[in-house]
């Protein structure tokens, strides 16, 4: 096996919920099963009593929950007291639901301007490699665009775009984590990335790749 790298797959739009044949779950027993990794930024309004123990499950696999505002709208067209409130919502319906404080979030959309960014209150994650799954395309395709980012150098400390809720993405990270785990890779959460390279998260910016 080679030198280990690390990488942080980002799962967007969740919860989903708590049953064997649901998408989320089927991710998160991924995970499970090669003793991984993720960081999953949910929306608050699709929280309820009947997905929680997804939250549950996530966060007994060591995986961090991430703040994805409330209803996923265009920041960018609220005001600054409704960008404030998108996040807090979330914030304390993911105390409520883990136990702990979320210290991440993401903007939908990946749309913002410097209002957004001060009035979020968090360090604010994007990507450095798209999945492309919210395209609808297959899963071979999802495939594909990442491991042509691996091919490229373009993956270790990278935080890789998905989503939670689409089959196509589902059956692409029970290809991917064995495979790149065969190439030296370990999956970890955006957290720990930072961490390991060194970087101090700070509030009101935009952080791409750990790097």
């Amino acid at each position: 096996m080679e030198k280990e790298k690390l990488v942080a797959f980002t799962f967007d739009d969740g919860p989903v919920e708590y049953s064997e044949e649901s998408t989320a779950m089927k991710i998160l027993r991924t995970l499970e099963k090669y003793g991984q990794r993720s960081t999953f930024f949910y929306i608050g309004e699709q929280m309820n009593e009947g997905n929680k123990k997804e939250l549950e499950f996530a966060q007994k696999l060591g995986c961090e929950a991430a703040n994805h505002t409330y209803t996923h709208c265009f920041l960018t067209k609220c005001t600054k007291e409704q960008v404030e409130e998108e996040f807090a919502k979330t914030t304390k319906l993911l105390e409520e639901y883990t136990g702990k404080t979320p210290t991440l979030g993401r903007i939908p959309y990946m749309e913002w301007n410097d209002m957004v960014l001060k009035a979020a209150g968090f360090p604010l994650i994007g990507c450095s490699v798209d999945s492309r799954d919210y395209a609808q395309i297959p899963t071979e395709e999802i495939i594909k665009r990442i491991m042509d980012a691996e091919a490229n150098g373009e993956l270790e400390n990278a935080v890789v775009l998905l989503h939670e809720h689409y089959p196509t993405t589902a059956r692409a990270v029970e290809y991917l984590i064995p495979a790149l785990i065969e190439k030296g890779y370990r999956f970890v959460t955006v957290s720990e990335l930072a961490e390991h390279n060194g970087i101090t998260l700070k509030k009101g910016i935009t952080y791409d790749k750990m790097q």
